[in-house]
């Protein structure tokens, strides 16, 4: 089965200099048809304004990921973790006992538009950790590469999540195969150019800001189809 959600269909708020954008029931935004994916909570997309962010907030079993598109990220947390994200780095925080963080836009300049992700965890009260790993256009292009995974190595994810993924840029015509089991779930999401999704349900065009919810086995080939860019995608493989 494979659902597609628009951008169009996201819920959009926009004060005190952050613009949002949730894929899933998040904060004031309630749907009950529309809560998780798997294990995935939530996928918001913000843009904040020069020196805007969030304040110091307290999160306890979840795994939050952050993915900096455009712009630079200033996340801190009360574990004395300082990390400056630019696009090309991914971090995840296992939130575990309890951790209160913030993330800022550190630019007095620019805007920062990045990708936050909420999971949940298989196994609860763990101690706080972090990873972080950085990677390159020539790595993404025109493969699916894997920019945190489960299991061991640098792009690893903290042991109580299964969860992989992936990011590409995919010129126009590049295609992309990738067969998902019967007991796993992928969530595609574009975030510039278009691509095209063929599977035995049928064949999708998906714009920027649309995502994709797959699950059950499939056959899958995701084609770039972008005249003016590489389609930049993201994939999410998880229970």
């Amino acid at each position: 089965m494979i659902k597609i959600m628009t951008a169009a269909e996201r819920h959009t708020t926009h004060e005190d200099g952050i613009h949002s954008e949730y894929n899933f029931s998040f904060g004031d935004y309630e749907d009950p048809h529309n809560e998780h994916f798997g294990s995935l909570l939530a996928h918001n997309e913000y843009v904040l304004k020069p020196t805007e962010g969030f304040e110091r907030k307290l999160h306890h079993d979840l795994v939050i990921v952050h993915l900096v598109l455009e712009g630079s990220l200033l996340y801190e947390d009360d574990t004395g973790k300082h990390l400056e994200l630019t696009p090309g780095s991914i971090h995840v925080v296992n939130t575990g006992s309890g951790v209160h963080h913030s993330e800022h836009n550190s630019s007095t300049t620019s805007d920062t538009r990045y990708i936050e992700m909420w999971f949940l965890p298989t196994e609860p009260g763990l101690t706080p950790s972090h990873h972080r790993s950085d990677f390159t256009s020539e790595q993404q292009r025109n493969q699916l590469f894997p920019v945190i995974g489960s299991g061991h190595g640098v792009r690893s994810l903290p042991k109580s999540l299964d969860v992989v993924m992936y990011s590409s840029l995919l010129e126009k015509g590049k295609e992309l195969n990738y067969r998902l089991e019967e007991d796993r779930r992928m969530h595609v999401y574009v975030v510039n150019g278009h691509l095209q999704i063929e599977a035995e349900d049928g064949t999708f065009d998906i714009a920027p800001g649309d995502s994709a919810r797959i699950k059950r086995r499939q056959n899958l080939t995701l084609r770039g189809n972008s005249n003016e860019v590489a389609t930049q995608l993201i994939v999410v493989e998880m229970p």
